[in-house]
């Protein structure tokens, strides 16, 4: 009897894994069918990046495009100053001068609101925290001041094996022309890559690691954008880019983060709006939805394999 048993429980755990493998990889294409149904029909050029727990490569909409990055590279610049930090090259407890004079002017920067007086000191620490988590452009330029410019982040990134990303200008240089925005850019697979990476725990010590995790949770721009249709307790470590409106068009509505799901694994999404004459609450909306789908696609896989 016992010779006869085990064969039939190989068989029925080769046939369960086998249905599980089946609908995991033929729900796929539904995926992209409801993201392709959301972004059809905007007048905005989307890219859509969606890297599922139990994907080899990521879902890509637009995949060839080059989507111009905005603030979404301050997670970039993050992982580079961190990465010094874990070098020794810099401390976190670090202080910088602050000179108000000569400092972006007329800019998103919650930082110089603040903190009083012509002249202060921050720690490089928390230029991290109001870049990552507020977005701040002042900070973000002493923070490429610091790690050497542009050149040093976007050669720091072709380290990483990203080749798909171009950084050539600081937050000064893209207010002081509209246009050059357009040159700090990222494909989407690129976006998928350095969140995958960064999800992994490849780049970073766990101290550094577990700060820039700590900063992008409690990102408080772009609340209406992947985190929108969420559930309320779900996590999600973000950064977003936003740029503005010129003629009637806003060159980038952006967010890429990662989702927890209820099991603890990641659903990493990115969703870049491009030159849209839609409206911001359109714009976002669009981010919103897709990352809704994505969450939703991946709880419908976890109660179709799992036992009743």
């Amino acid at each position: 009897m016992n010779l006869i048993a085990k064969p039939v429980l190989k068989v029925t755990a080769v046939l369960v894994l086998t249905l599980s493998s089946f609908v995991v990889s033929a729900q796929s294409p539904l995926l992209k069918e409801q993201i392709e149904t959301i972004v059809t029909g905007k007048k905005a050029t989307v890219g859509v990046a969606v890297w599922g727990p139990d994907d080899l490569e990521p879902l890509l909409v637009n995949p060839f495009e080059k989507f111009p990055m905005q603030s979404v590279f301050k997670l970039h610049l993050a992982l580079l100053v961190l990465h010094q930090v874990d070098q020794g090259k810099l401390e976190l407890s670090q202080s910088v001068a602050v000179k108000r004079a000569e400092v972006l002017q007329n800019t998103w920067a919650p930082m110089m609101k603040d903190y009083q007086g012509d002249e202060f000191t921050v720690t490089i620490e928390q230029l991290l925290q109001y870049s990552v988590s507020h977005s701040d452009n002042v900070a973000c330029d002493l923070l490429f001041e610091l790690i050497g410019g542009p050149a040093a982040l976007h050669a720091y990134i072709q380290s990483l094996g990203i080749a798909e990303t171009e950084v050539v200008a600081n937050e000064a240089q893209m207010h002081a022309d509209d246009q050059v925005q357009y040159q700090n850019w990222t494909s989407m697979k690129a976006a998928a890559r350095i969140l995958k990476k960064f999800q992994q725990k490849k780049l970073l010590s766990e101290t550094s690691q577990a700060l820039l995790w700590k900063w992008m949770v409690e990102t408080t721009t772009g609340p209406a954008r992947l985190k929108g249709l969420l559930p309320a307790d779900a996590v999600v470590a973000h950064k977003t880019g936003t740029s503005g409106v010129r003629v009637g068009k806003t060159a980038a509505t952006n967010d890429m983060g990662v989702i927890m799901l209820p099991d603890g694994r990641a659903l990493l999404v990115a969703v870049f709006v491009k030159d849209s004459a839609e409206s911001n609450k359109i714009n976002e909306a669009i981010i919103a939805q897709v990352a809704q789908a994505a969450y939703q696609f991946e709880l419908k896989k976890l109660s179709a394999v799992s036992p009743n």
